[in-house]
């Protein structure tokens, strides 16, 4: 458990640091955008290799202050490498590496790490409006979250709770349809994303869910970009067998401003934050969740 996490960010770190031939030709010149683009967003063309890796800290609060209140705080690194075998299609799998902390109102504190559960998705784009360098894109886009984290104990042998596992025990498909759009500097998107997970550990399951992202960035070099997005989630409240929980369900909305950053070529560094704006979920506080993230085209 220990070396697994180690070993797949020394994999991660040796890729991006092996030199890129001078004889290739950029990512983004291949396929005719020059457009910084953060892993999930990029152009496809037949043989793209994109890796990533995102670090995210976040964490929030559920029920009432001195009552019964539970804390959880979350820093996690997701490990991601996204594949084009052909023009129209890209394949991902998304590997996160989690640290968890759950505190209760009487104090007693878990810690749970480790590999969380691997995501595995395709993106079709079903129709642009030119075939070089279009100006819009539309795509299709599937996945399932499978079960592959395992099972924390406790020093004393004990399972650790469900809110300290880095997985949940549960294969929770996804899907939905995405929109980019190019003009000049400026470039667009816009997705609609929806999950069904199904039950996991202890017959707990969480609430099926739409996510909303639209969002603009302009580029005024080929350097850099600034972006500004609205993220939203409308949420079923969870449930253990059948039972729904007090806490959760809802709707919440983030604002999302970000800084896109080009060091050198086929290298994107992304620095941002989503700050919640909107919150009409149930007896839950969020705090704004930090990310950076690294993108590399082989």
């Amino acid at each position: 458990m220990r070396t697994a996490p180690t070993l797949a960010l020394a994999v991660l770190c040796a890729a991006l640091l092996v030199p890129a031939s001078r004889a290739w030709a950029c990512a983004s010149c291949a396929c005719g955008d020059p457009t910084l683009t953060s892993m999930g967003g990029e152009q496809p063309f037949e043989g793209r290799l994109r890796l990533s890796t995102m670090l995210r800290a976040w964490g929030h609060t559920e029920g009432q202050q001195n009552l019964d209140a539970q804390r959880l705080r979350e820093v996690r690194m997701d490990v991601a490498v996204a594949y084009a075998p052909r023009p129209w299609l890209v394949l991902a799998v998304n590997l996160p590496l989690q640290a968890r902390e759950v505190l209760d109102v009487s104090l007693a504190r878990e810690r749970g790490w480790g590999l969380g559960d691997i995501d595995v998705s395709a993106k079709a784009f079903v129709w642009k409006d030119k075939e070089f360098s279009p100006d819009h894109l539309v795509s299709v886009v599937g996945g399932v979250k499978l079960p592959t984290g395992p099972r924390l104990n406790a020093r004393d042998g004990t399972a650790l709770g469900l809110d300290a596992q880095p997985g949940s025990g549960s294969v929770d498909p996804m899907g939905g349809l995405a929109w980019q759009g190019f003009r000049g500097s400026w470039s667009f998107m816009a997705s609609v994303l929806g999950f069904l997970p199904t039950r996991g550990r202890e017959d707990f399951r969480l609430g099926a869910s739409v996510r909303t992202s639209v969002g603009a960035q302009y580029q005024p070099s080929t350097r850099w970009a600034v972006r500004l997005g609205l993220d939203s989630r409308a949420e079923r409240a969870a449930d253990t067998a059948g039972v729904s929980e007090e806490n959760g369900g809802g709707f919440i909305a983030y604002v999302s401003p970000d800084v896109l950053f080009s060091p050198g070529m086929d290298v994107v560094v992304q620095a941002g934050v989503r700050i919640p704006v909107v919150n009409q979920l149930r007896r839950v506080s969020s705090t704004p969740i930090a990310q950076l993230s690294l993108a590399y085209d082989l």
